[in-house]
């Protein structure tokens, strides 16, 4: 999971560098300090952190939903959004049964109604440092299953799941005329699973996710 953590970090960091060379070549317009509604959305990479059942593997999944934008001051801005994100994981399982050896991958993919609660801290017109968390509720839980024989795909079951989930947020956002793009990362501080089967195969497991969003602004 480090290593995987690493090339991750790596990956968005080359996004935010070829993002900043960019941003250098316009000129952006001075804009009012003022409210402002926007759409955002975008793709993410999720997995789970946990000591207990090894390294999981990221699997790909997205986020869109709305944004608003109020400005505290000429340096801070707080934005709460209301999302749909898609997160979960990949585990790959071995296991010995009455002499059968069986082997698979399980993906977990947990779709959850988000609250995040983000402070833009303007480094200038162009760059801004976003810290905040957020709160979500699971809606769904289903999952994917594969094995050398066969493919699978279902509804997990939804008790065996923490409805709620809470973590924090940071990262970084480059602007552009009434748009802008962020790079983040958010850890949940909640286990994602709470009984059951769920437990047995994500005993400790927490939602982290490096997310890529681009946001448009209204106004």
């Amino acid at each position: 999971m480090k290593r995987t953590t690493i090339i991750l970090t790596l990956l968005l960091a080359c996004l935010g560098l070829n993002a900043q060379v960019y941003i250098k070549t316009i000129q952006l317009p001075d804009q009012p300090n003022m409210p402002k509604l926007g759409l955002v959305g975008g793709f993410q990479l999720s997995n789970f952190h946990s000591t207990e059942i090894g390294e999981p593997n990221v699997q790909g999944g997205f986020h869109f939903g709305l944004t608003y934008n109020l400005p505290i001051s000429e340096r801070i801005s707080f934005e709460p959004q209301l999302i749909y994100s898609k997160k979960g994981g990949q585990i790959d399982y071995a296991q010995v049964a009455y002499f059968y050896y069986y082997t698979g991958t399980l993906r977990y993919r947990l779709h959850y109604l988000e609250t995040p609660i983000l402070f833009n801290i303007h480094a200038n017109k162009r760059l801004d440092f976003v810290i905040g968390g957020y709160t979500s509720y699971l809606a769904d839980a289903t999952f994917s299953l594969t094995t050398p024989v066969g493919y699978g795909y279902g509804e997990l079951n939804y008790d065996d799941f923490e409805k709620f989930d809470f973590g924090m947020v940071g990262g970084i956002a480059f602007n552009f005329p009434f748009s802008k793009m962020t790079l983040k990362y958010s850890h949940g501080l909640q286990e994602v699973a709470n009984a059951n089967s769920a437990y047995l195969f994500l005993e400790g497991a927490q939602n982290q996710v490096f997310s890529v969003s681009f946001t448009r602004y209204f106004r």
